[in-house]
């Protein structure tokens, strides 16, 4: 409750490591200048060119931190652990932008990057300590208490105190109960005066229409804050924001827990190493797909309508690993499956080429899908896409929330032991605790645990 203050305090101090993370490039640039035996903040072409990184820095720092979580910490506060987010983004942030810019071929100083993380992570630690130590005290705790005045049924407003968690009394001074059903608006305006309440909470379970007005009028004219209580507690995640349709407010409910701005991150390092792989790789998938060729009849490249995000079909492309008639011979090994549920596994399945089992075991075959990557319609990290018709096969509904995302290049599943994985059941409830449990840290650590999967074959 009352999270819109949460939210404020968040973007201020996002607002200030913003400001840090751009002194940390200034003195970082001033420690290069003096290592070379500059002097002063010469030359001035120099750092006018280093200025260029001002926003970037100003905008990336924070938002890296905010992908580690680091503005929601823990009750108590947990130094050590604010230190290893802190420690992580700016390490991913160092990475990202030396990426970045070796993409675009834009020629910065390294050592001038990488003196920003460790200036920046030093100063916003420091930030984050002060600012603990304030907020802690006594005078601070009261000014940002809130006094709260509840409007509704006693029963309801008993209720919905129980429900509180320890945060949301924290920042409560409760003001006393109003009862618009059997006391007069003249009370309820005597207690805003007597308590100097600058929060009303109106319930409206229980509560006319009629009576409501009055009390949101009454608050208008005093300049009051309200929350209002609807009523509604069976929307599943607490991601609920209010808006506008149809010239009236109303609820706009999002089934995914992730953040926007943290999502749009994720889209664009997608981007980014997809192009870069691409670029690397391209020997690779040449002389691949020239395997392919040489060692089985037909196309080197395999494609397939698999479903996407929210169930869009695209064409999956991968380096054919079948025969040409593998998709007419399934029908006959269907007594062999080995996945429990709508998809098809076989182990030794006899219609994999020869270099068709070494491209799966190291997982060779699915590079080619850098491209649907790069197009947008994968992602790097997510649920592995299957096939129309497998997904047309789904006996519950909750299967389908693992195309709440997009599809990617690897999951969990891989890196979790997927041969030892024999129920759909189990496969969903591991895409459905990537997508509840989404950082981009969670993205970071699945590529780092899938590159030894794919070198050493493992799970295939």
């Amino acid at each position: 409750m009352l999270t819109h203050f949460q939210r404020t305090r968040r973007r201020l101090f996002q607002v200030a490591d913003g400001c840090l993370f751009v002194i940390a490039l200034l003195a970082a640039y001033y420690f290069r200048a003096a290592g070379a035996g500059w002097f002063g903040w010469e030359p001035l072409e120099e750092i006018q060119h280093y200025l260029l990184l001002v926003p970037v820095v100003g905008l990336l720092g924070p938002a890296v931190l905010s992908g580690q979580g680091f503005y929601e910490p823990p009750r108590p506060p947990h130094r050590l652990r604010a230190l290893f987010a802190i420690l992580r983004s700016c390490t991913f942030t160092v990475v990202g932008l030396i990426l970045a810019l070796f993409i675009l071929r834009i020629q910065f100083a390294r050592s001038v990057i990488i003196f920003v993380g460790g200036i920046g992570a030093t100063l916003v630690f420091l930030r984050y300590e002060l600012s603990y130590r304030l907020l802690s005290r006594h005078f601070a705790q009261a000014q940002l208490r809130r006094r709260a005045v509840w409007v509704g049924r006693a029963a309801e407003n008993a209720q919905l105190r129980t429900a509180l968690t320890r945060t949301e009394r924290e920042t409560l001074e409760d003001s006393g109960d109003f009862d618009p059903a059997v006391q007069p608006l003249a009370d309820f305006v005597r207690l805003l005066h007597e308590h100097a309440v600058n929060v009303v909470i109106l319930n409206l379970a229980g509560t006319d229409r009629a009576q409501a007005s009055q009390v949101l009028l009454a608050c208008a004219d005093e300049g009051v804050e309200v929350v209002v209580r609807t009523g509604l507690s069976t929307l599943p995640t607490p991601q609920v924001a209010v808006d506008q349709f149809g010239g009236e407010a109303v609820f706009y409910y999002r089934a995914q827990s992730a953040a926007l701005g943290h999502l749009f991150i994720k889209q664009a390092l997608d981007y980014a190493l997809a192009a870069l792989l691409l670029v690397i790789l391209a020997p690779l998938l040449l002389l691949i797909g020239l395997a392919v060729r040489l060692t089985s009849p037909g196309p080197a490249i395999y494609r397939q309508v698999r479903a996407g995000l929210n169930g869009r079909s695209f064409h999956m492309i991968k380096f054919r690993s079948m025969r040409l008639d593998a998709e007419q011979l399934q029908a006959s090994l269907a007594h062999r499956n080995e996945m429990k549920g709508p998809v098809f596994k076989v182990t030794d399945d006899p219609r994999v080429t020869p270099f068709g089992r070494f491209l799966r075991r190291h997982s060779l075959d699915e590079l080619p899908q850098l491209w649907n990557v790069l197009r947008g319609e994968m992602s790097l990290v997510g649920p592995r896409p299957l096939p129309i018709e497998e997904v047309k096969r789904f006996d519950q509904d909750t299967h389908r929330r693992r195309l709440s995302v997009k599809p990617g290049l690897t999951c969990l599943w891989q890196v979790s032991g997927r041969n030892d994985i024999a129920d759909f059941a189990d496969w969903v409830r591991l895409d459905l605790a990537y997508i509840d449990q989404w950082s981009l840290w969670l993205d970071f650590k699945i590529l780092l645990l899938t590159i030894p999967v794919a070198v050493f074959g493992r799970g295939k």
